[in-house]
């Protein structure tokens, strides 16, 4: 779709504003607000937490499998990547679990490091399970990315690999383990409690879910709905030249030819998206990273979905084409066509039902009730929550969870309000 990757750089982009350290981030913004703008800009009407400008991020490697594993496409990606921010001194450690499709070093991670480390946390991030780095250096041949439970032992195993390896190479030392991750990483936070339980490699003192999904099925089919290329392709690429028109106006009517922060706030301060735009520019992101996930596990798993089966990819073969059709490929598609069909083979009774509601909430209900040690900090108007599972979110956690009226999906993960509430969960973690 042409113009297509233009407008995502500018989208991506500006869901970094509330990230840096310019001025803005401190200042409270006149964009309309409406859960759609607060999900791509930031809840910007809320003054900024003032948090540290910088602080030093120690990015890292491990090898999990062996090289010869690794799909020759993939040979930038012959480690798994994370990072980690260290304290002077002894002191609680937290794993930080990205969401979907996302990177240990996304923007929204950025923001929680920073939260963290001013607590005194050694901060260690991963990436999500349906990020390609992780996928190809996974030793999980079974079960496809969004299996929670599954993913749970994945990221287990993963950090209980790291822990070792910053112990021995950078002389961390722990007082106790916390636990977190937002959207589909505080799902996963709330499985690998769990398997913790029974393993006990952390004992967590603290767990916190960030604006997970209820039920992952229900959240990726509102994503989906975003972005639906199949009943309306050519409306949605006249919409996006529509976008791309106002902002190329409002840059050209710029006084510096500066690609920045300041610059891009201004494209959406006055391009006067609407919230089908916006919904459009949700959606399109979205599919970016499932579209990155899909094609890692075809390449991995050798599904033949949209690459030929048996086939070898190298290094230098061109990928437009396969990444054109999995562009097409929507979550729906990816839970009907690969990962109910996985499942079914394990256990031939496993029904589309029964799928949904094991990568769900749902299935750890009485374990979420039951544990004093796990927490919900969530949004009344988050984009990916269907009706009723706020609710839901509040008659299970009760007084443990904390649901801000106004923020979207993850926009308020730097406010003020949502930063001092974390250190009112965590605070007893450093004492």
């Amino acid at each position: 779709m042409r113009l297509l990757s233009v407008l995502l750089i500018i989208f991506l982009s500006a869901c970094s504003i509330q990230q840096d350290e310019a001025v803005l981030v401190k200042a409270v913004c006149d964009l309309p607000y409406s859960r759609y703008q607060a999900t791509v800009t930031g809840y910007c009407q809320e003054v900024a937490a003032d948090m540290p400008e910088s602080i030093t991020v120690i990015n890292k490697q491990i090898t999990i499998k062996p090289l010869k594993d690794i799909p020759e496409v993939f040979w930038f990606n012959k480690k798994m990547k994370y990072s980690l921010i260290k304290q002077d001194a002894i002191g609680p450690v937290i794993f930080i679990i990205a969401g979907t499709g996302a990177s240990y070093d996304s923007a929204k991670m950025l923001s929680l490091q920073k939260s963290f480390y001013q607590q005194g946390y050694h901060v260690i991030s991963l990436s999500s399970p349906t990020f390609a780095n992780f996928i190809v250096n996974s030793t999980n041949t079974t079960y496809m990315p969004g299996d929670l439970a599954h993913d749970a032992e994945d990221l287990y195993k993963v950090m209980n690999l790291v822990w070792a390896q910053v112990q021995a190479q950078n002389g961390v030392e722990a007082s106790s383990f916390a636990i977190t991750g937002y959207s589909l990483g505080g799902a996963h936070s709330a499985f690998i409690a769990l398997l913790d339980e029974k393993q006990q490699a952390f004992n967590f003192e603290k767990v916190l879910l960030i604006n997970p999904p209820v039920s992952l099925y229900n959240s990726v089919t509102i994503l989906d709905e975003y972005f639906n290329l199949r009943d309306n392709r050519q409306a949605a690429v006249a919409m996006f030249d529509e976008i791309f028109a106002r902002f190329s106006d409002q840059y050209s009517m710029q006084a510096s030819s500066a690609f920045d922060q300041g610059s891009i706030f201004s494209l959406f301060k006055y391009a006067n998206l609407t919230e089908a735009e916006l919904k459009l520019l949700i959606g399109a992101s979205f599919r970016m990273s499932s579209s990155d996930m899909i094609f890692a596990l075809d390449a991995s798993f050798n599904t033949g979905a949209i690459t030929y089966k048996n086939h070898v990819i190298d290094k230098f073969e061109s990928l437009t084409h396969s990444m054109q059709r999995a562009s097409d490929v929507t979550f729906g598609d990816y839970f009907d066509g690969a990962m109910l069909p996985r499942a079914q083979r394990q256990d031939a009774t496993t029904t589309k039902a029964d799928l949904i509601h094991r990568y769900s909430l749902h299935a750890i209900e009485d374990y979420l009730k039951t544990s004093e040690k796990i927490y919900l900090v969530t949004n009344q108007d988050d984009i990916i929550l269907k009706a009723g599972e706020v609710d839901y979110l509040q008659s299970i956690f009760t007084e443990r969870a904390k649901i801000f009226p106004r923020g979207g999906h993850c926009g308020n993960m730097d406010r003020l309000s949502f930063v001092e509430h974390l250190q009112t969960i965590f605070h007893r973690g450093v004492n």
